[in-house]
């Protein structure tokens, strides 16, 4: 709780969802206090709002984990039940408890994320000794892989479809993962251009995907060209 708060407490973006403080009252245990969401997550708001502008809240999550990465924090766990919606339909990312600051003792998060939106790379243990196990830690690039994720089911309004069931290190198995337009029903929503800016967040190598700075103006970009 404590992690969480020193991280949350220093984060002021409109697309983050804001920190007002730890209370004690409330119950039995301290609990971090924050606005309420009448809208909830953006998966149930899109539910009731359907003229929503689903390029302009893409837009505005990657805004939030640009400020984030600018900052040298990785989220880790971009989804859309981490992406609330306020009063005004502005996104706002949440759920700071398994992100960490870079280049920070005592940030160090081991292999968590949740499941469909992880990128590959979190699913290796590395041995590094014949005693230990050594599992990944989340970085910029497996929050661009996750963001990737999220935009497309922002878009779609469908989860992602082919989930990893068993730790997988090669290109071949994960061939079968990357998203496909024949899984989504609503891929139509998804313009060429957009796919494929998204489609490069979904690279195998981490190395390869570009930075949240690049795939947000590249996706305006995109979204543009549809207008």
């Amino acid at each position: 709780l404590k992690r969480e708060a020193s991280i949350w407490e220093q984060l002021k973006h409109e697309n983050l969802v804001p920190f007002f403080g730890i209370s004690y009252d409330v119950a039995p245990w301290p609990v971090l206090v924050s606005p309420f969401h009448d809208f909830g997550h953006v998966g149930a708001y899109l539910k009731t709002h359907a003229t929503a502008n689903r390029p302009e809240i893409v837009l505005g999550v990657a805004s939030g984990v640009e400020y984030l990465h600018a900052n040298d924090i990785v989220h880790g766990d971009l989804k859309v039940s981490n992406v609330l919606v306020d009063k005004r339909g502005v996104p706002c990312i949440s759920d700071f408890g398994i992100s960490k600051m870079l280049n920070r003792r005592g940030f160090t998060t081991p292999n968590v994320g949740t499941l469909p939106y992880m990128a590959p790379e979190l699913f290796w243990i590395v041995n590094s000794d014949a005693h230990q196990e050594k599992y990944p830690s989340t970085t910029k690039s497996s929050d661009v892989y996750s963001f990737g994720l999220l935009a497309l089911e922002i878009l779609t309004s469908e989860a992602p479809k082919r989930r990893p069931t068993r730790p997988f290190a090669t290109k071949e198995m994960f061939a079968e993962l990357r998203p496909k337009r024949t899984d989504y029903e609503n891929a139509f929503r998804v313009s060429d251009n957009t796919w494929a800016v998204l489609d490069k967040c979904w690279a195998f190598t981490p190395e390869v995907r570009p930075d949240i700075s690049d795939v947000r103006p590249q996706l305006s970009s995109a979204f543009t060209q549809l207008l």
